[in-house]
């Protein structure tokens, strides 16, 4: 059983930060520079909301969390929030009525786990392999594109298939992730463009 009020949990609480999941992200944009000032962001998953409050520390940055549970008490005006399912239509046309593209698409989503690490490992993979198609019809080219995936055999295979639309990919764990825990990070930079673009 993991502490949940550990170091990072008390911080979270002292800093102001919806959840310690916002140090997961600040360090994989203080080492991989994700997004910076100025860009548009799309949250996918973005509930609590603790990594659309690290994306509004950037000067000028607009966000744009999409997730079927509500965002509470967020009312940054750079940021829109749009609740719904992205395997749905409706959902991905308001993510793109919001912005015309982005510069980067980050999700922090799980599945709802089942207490099977096998089962949680497929459905973690399908659930990223979904935010990625989607993430493809709203990034811009050249953009950047950062997931969580839960650790098991499928890993390698699903990171194949996506870095071959990007020019850099960068797996890692955050110190901010619990020691108990099988989620990696992964980093792709430098979206090669839909055909068509």
């Amino acid at each position: 059983m993991y502490n949940r009020k550990d170091a990072f949990y008390k911080k979270a609480k002292l800093e102001g930060f919806k959840s310690r999941a916002a140090y997961k992200l600040i360090e994989l944009n203080k080492k991989h520079a994700l997004f910076r000032s100025g860009d548009a962001v799309l949250d996918v998953g973005c509930a609590p909301g603790g990594w659309i409050q690290v994306v509004l520390q950037q000067k000028k940055c607009t966000v744009v969390g999409v997730d079927l549970l509500e965002v509470l008490n967020l009312t940054d005006t750079r940021f829109t929030f749009i609740q719904g399912d992205i395997t749905e239509q409706e959902t991905v046309d308001k993510v793109l009525d919001a912005c015309d593209g982005y510069d980067c698409v980050i999700s922090d989503a799980a599945p709802n786990t089942s207490g099977s690490k096998l089962l949680d490992h497929v459905n973690s993979v399908d659930l990223v392999r979904l935010i990625f198609y989607f993430a493809k019809t709203v990034l811009k080219k050249g953009g950047n594109f950062a997931c969580k995936v839960f650790e098991g055999e499928d890993r390698d295979a699903l990171v194949k298939e996506i870095k071959k639309d990007f020019d850099f990919c960068k797996m890692l764990r955050p110190e901010a992730t619990r020691k108990n825990s099988f989620e990696m990070y992964i980093v792709f930079k430098g979206f090669k463009g839909n055909n068509e673009q």
